[in-house]
């Protein structure tokens, strides 16, 4: 072997050494995670270390029928994706957006999560043509401190700051389109500053802390919900929302509002009871 080819073999041998192994970031398969809609397209997730509890999330969907990989995505509640995690004794809520789709179909999305452990990871979007699929990844964190998780919120009422959410989930039974009355209390009285987030006034996530199933839904203005729609530019205290839970069980339940220029997320633990 000659000088030149010596060289040649030397530099593939030091390129490969040094370039980033694409084996190292695995795929993670999700399951389906919207009971009682039909899956129509299966994601898959690679997780990349950026910092001690901070990831990028590499998500893509893959229509379940063709196999192809889906590029076109309909905006749902301002966006075409959302993800959204929880650790997995539901002491915590993340809720992220992608910046962009590639254009490959991938969406990128950076999250920092608060403690070490397992995450719950559900991405939420809707190809077009297939409406909502939602699917689930399992994602370990290690890395940080191990820090003191905030206890869930009793059933009736839970805060964030000076804002406190009041909730009646009587009428919450599974399997059925139920209607949920909440009102944003700050400092003891109806909140007044709040605003729209995402285009709503108020978002609402379930997960079934024992079959992990999600449902998110969104609340509208309680006068709304009955017909009369006031003033299209405030966000009342006092609001409805529309959910249907799959099946009884328990569930976290996080309420999330813009109030005082923030996003607020009030976090609940409730008990879904079986039709009548």
């Amino acid at each position: 072997m000659d000088t030149k080819q010596v060289l040649t073999v030397g530099l593939a041998v030091l390129g490969a050494a040094t370039m980033p192994s694409m084996a190292a970031q695995e795929s993670i398969k999700g399951t389906f995670a919207l009971p009682g809609e039909s899956e129509k397209a299966v994601g898959a997730l690679i997780v990349k270390d950026t910092g001690p509890l901070t990831r990028e999330l590499s998500i893509a969907f893959t229509d379940k029928a063709t196999g192809q990989p889906i590029v076109q995505f309909d905006e749902e509640l301002t966006q075409r994706l959302h993800v959204l995690a929880t650790d997995s004794h539901f002491t915590s809520f993340i809720h992220e957006h992608a910046a962009k789709l590639g254009a490959d179909g991938r969406f990128k999305v950076a999250m920092k999560f608060p403690r070490p452990g397992t995450y719950y990871v559900y991405a939420d979007a809707v190809p077009s043509g297939l409406g909502q699929q939602v699917v689930r990844f399992e994602v370990p964190v290690q890395g940080g401190s191990d820090a003191v998780a905030q206890a869930p919120a009793k059933p009736e009422q839970g805060s964030d700051g000076p804002y406190t959410v009041k909730l009646d989930t009587s009428a919450l039974r599974a399997g059925s389109e139920s209607m949920m009355s909440l009102t944003v209390l700050k400092d003891g009285k109806p909140a007044q500053d709040l605003d729209t987030y995402l285009g709503v006034a108020a978002h609402a996530v379930f997960v079934s802390t024992d079959e992990l199933d999600y449902v998110h839904a969104h609340a509208m203005a309680a006068q709304a919900a009955h017909g009369d729609h006031g003033d299209p530019g405030a966000v009342s205290a006092q609001l409805m929302l529309h959910a249907k839970p799959a099946h009884a069980g328990p569930y976290a339940l996080w309420i999330q509002f813009k109030g005082g220029d923030k996003i607020r997320t009030v976090p609940f633990l409730v008990t879904v009871p079986a039709a009548s």
